[in-house]
């Protein structure tokens, strides 16, 4: 064969081997990488790797002002509440952990502080980190001050903390019958159920509280009211062998029809 058309040959079959290296790839089809928009797929919102990333401190920011109000009502120091609330510090603000100007003052028992917070825009309802609201830590601890002043704000005196109980059934559970009184005098719901099922005067009667009791009857609280279950106080009196209890539910006229004869 001659060089020169050897030559040739060489070159047509190089030429077709490149067009068909291009035409078909070696790497097949299904194998073949897919395009960059194919890929891009939108995440959500709240997305870890996106919205919060693990290095990311979600932590609410907490103003000094907060921290320094915070620890004058603790330390019971008027006047330097006065001063910072006339500074700007919020009345209803928090800390990261929950804890509130009026619920600090309400545990210290600082019913001054407590009425200068809610005058100055402090929610006498609100819950704190324990779910705790403030009329029902002040009737838990006894203190008809600060009662007083949480229900002339307007505090509801229905409300539940998170363990389902009012500040009727705190002031049971505690036995202060003066705080009773008190909050009988803003007129709560006598059938509200805490966790138990167990309105105030079944808790009373389970509980033996007698000048709670007396208190609540001698206020025309129904001494037949059942509870969730269906059951009155004078059966909680007889379930945990309260015979003080029973005896003054039947004086102010329980009936022991209301009770189930076969106690559990």
């Amino acid at each position: 064969m001659r060089p020169a058309l050897f030559v040739t040959l060489l070159f047509f079959a190089a030429a077709a081997s490149a067009q068909t290296f291009e035409e078909e790839p070696a790497v097949p089809e299904r194998l073949a990488p897919v395009s960059a928009q194919v890929r891009q797929r939108a995440l959500p919102e709240d997305f870890a790797a996106v919205a919060n990333p693990a290095w990311k401190d979600s932590r609410p920011i907490v103003a000094p002002s907060t921290r320094e109000l915070l620890a004058a009502v603790k330390a019971g120091r008027l006047d330097a509440v006065k001063v910072l609330l006339n500074d700007g510090a919020l009345a209803n603000g928090a800390d990261e952990l929950g804890e509130r100007p009026l619920l600090a003052a309400v545990a210290g028992e600082h019913a001054e502080i407590a009425r200068l917070l809610i005058q100055r825009g402090a929610s006498p309802d609100v819950k704190g980190p324990e779910g705790r609201r403030p009329l029902a830590m002040a009737a838990a601890a006894g203190h008809p001050g600060l009662v007083r002043v949480l229900l002339q704000a307007g505090a509801d005196i229905d409300a539940r903390s998170d363990n389902r109980a009012t500040a009727l059934h705190e002031a049971i559970r505690f036995d202060h019958p003066e705080i009773v009184r008190l909050l009988l005098g803003a007129d709560p719901d006598p059938e509200r159920y805490d966790g138990e099922g167990l309105h105030p005067l079944a808790l009373a009667a389970a509980l033996g509280r007698l000048s709670c009791l007396l208190t609540m009857l001698d206020n025309q609280v129904a001494p037949d009211q059942p509870d969730r279950n269906g059951l009155t106080a004078l059966y909680w009196a007889r379930r945990y062998d309260q015979a003080l209890a029973e005896s003054l539910l039947v004086e102010h006229g329980a009936s022991r029809e209301a009770w189930p004869l076969i106690l559990d």
